[in-house]
C-alpha cells in the first residue's frame, strides 16, 4: 500500500501591526489553518521613510540621527513580531517562524513568499478610498496583481 507523505503547507501571514493585520490573523486561524502548517510572520522595515520628506531626499548633517531613527524603527519592529508570536501561541499555532524584510511591503512579501516557497499569502486590507488606492496603490493589490500563490486579502 503506497503512503502519501503530506507536504507542509507554508502559510505567508503578513503584519504591519494594525488592526487589519490582527483581524487577518483571526480570520485564518478560523477558517484556514490546518494541523501541520507553518506560518510564516512576515514583517517590512522600510528605512527610506526616514531619508525622505515627501519627494524629496534629505541627508541630515548628523549621520547618527539615522542610525538612531533606524535603531528606533528595528526595536519597534522586534516588539511588534514578539506580540505577534504571543498572539499565535494564544490562538493554537505553534509552529511560526519569524521573517523580517527591508524595503517596500508589498515588494517584501512578495519576495519572502517566493523564497520560502509559500503555498498561499494572507494579508489585511486597510481599505483606502478609490482614489488614494489609485494615487498610491496599496500593500494588498500588490500582492494580488504580483503573487504566484493564492492571495487571501481579509476584508473587515
Amino acid at each position: 500500500m503506497d503512503t502519501v507523505e503530506k507536504k507542509q503547507r507554508i502559510c505567508i501571514l503578513a503584519v504591519d501591526g494594525s488592526k487589519h493585520s490582527d483581524l487577518a490573523l483571526k480570520w485564518y486561524t478560523e477558517n484556514v489553518h490546518k494541523s501541520g502548517d507553518k506560518v510564516l510572520l512576515t514583517h517590512c522595515v522600510d528605512h527610506r521613510k526616514h531619508l525622505t520628506y515627501g519627494s524629496v531626499s534629505m541627508v541630515p548633517g548628523n549621520p547618527d540621527s539615522i542610525t538612531h531613527a533606524f535603531a528606533a524603527e528595528e526595536k519597534k519592529a522586534k516588539e511588534l513580531m514578539e506580540k505577534y508570536v504571543a498572539d499565535c501561541k494564544k490562538l493554537g499555532l505553534h509552529d511560526v517562524d519569524l521573517v523580517k524584510v527591508i524595503g517596500e511591503p508589498g515588494d517584501g512579501v512578495i519576495k519572502a513568499a517566493e523564497e520560502k516557497k509559500a503555498d498561499m499569502i494572507i494579508t489585511g486590507c486597510r481599505g483606502l478610498g478609490q482614489i488614494r488606492r489609485t494615487m498610491v496603490g496599496s500593500v494588498s493589490d500588490y500582492i494580488l496583481h504580483h503573487s504566484h500563490v493564492p492571495v487571501f486579502v481579509c476584508r473587515h
